[in-house]
């Protein structure tokens, strides 16, 4: 899949924070969770050649994540490690612990569930992932009739469904921290 519909997916991740009492989740959290689980949306393709974070600069001209993503792609070439359970586990230790001690353990539930959209986006695609990776197999989710092409037409479907749920997602857990009965 492509980075925005990975971002998207990162947002329609965060699903099951809905089942939260609204208590925990105050009004500000929203934006700052929906941003860490695109986040982790975009984390799995730092091993891409040309992984659209690598470019992220943050408004800052600095772009932290352009030699992370080059030896990442060296070393590892694209949909290895971090396409698969191992990655995930990776991303758990080396980067949602840190966020979680930070800013709390929603957060670093935000970063991984943004990143195994990731994971299960690509797993639909007709190349799919190395879930047990270091096991070159690839894995899916999809039967292979339905599975889909990166970047072809048949993603833009999948694009505009996953950003009406993910904007119907939001709403919904803004509501909850604004109209919520303390």
């Amino acid at each position: 899949m492509t980075w925005r519909t990975h971002l998207v997916g990162g947002v329609c991740a965060l699903a099951p924070l809905t089942l939260l009492p609204p208590k925990y989740l105050a009004p500000g959290d929203v934006g700052l969770l929906a941003c860490l689980a695109c986040l982790g949306a975009l984390l799995p393709d730092l091993d891409a050649r040309e992984s659209h974070l690598k470019h992220l600069t943050l408004g800052t001209g600095i772009a932290p994540f352009t030699l992370p993503a080059t030896l990442l792609h060296q070393a590892l070439g694209h949909r290895g490690l971090l396409h698969s359970l191992a990655g995930l586990g990776l991303a758990a230790l080396v980067l949602a612990l840190p966020v979680g001690l930070w800013l709390g353990p929603l957060a670093a539930l935000a970063l991984l569930l943004g990143y195994a959209s990731h994971l299960a986006l690509d797993a639909s695609t007709k190349r799919g992932i190395p879930f047990f990776f270091p096991d070159p197999k690839r894995r899916h989710v999809l039967p292979p009739l339905l599975r889909i092409t990166t970047g072809s037409l048949a993603e833009e479907p999948v694009f505009v469904l996953l950003a009406l749920l993910g904007v119907a997602l939001l709403l919904r857990l803004i509501a909850s921290t604004v109209f919520r009965a303390d």
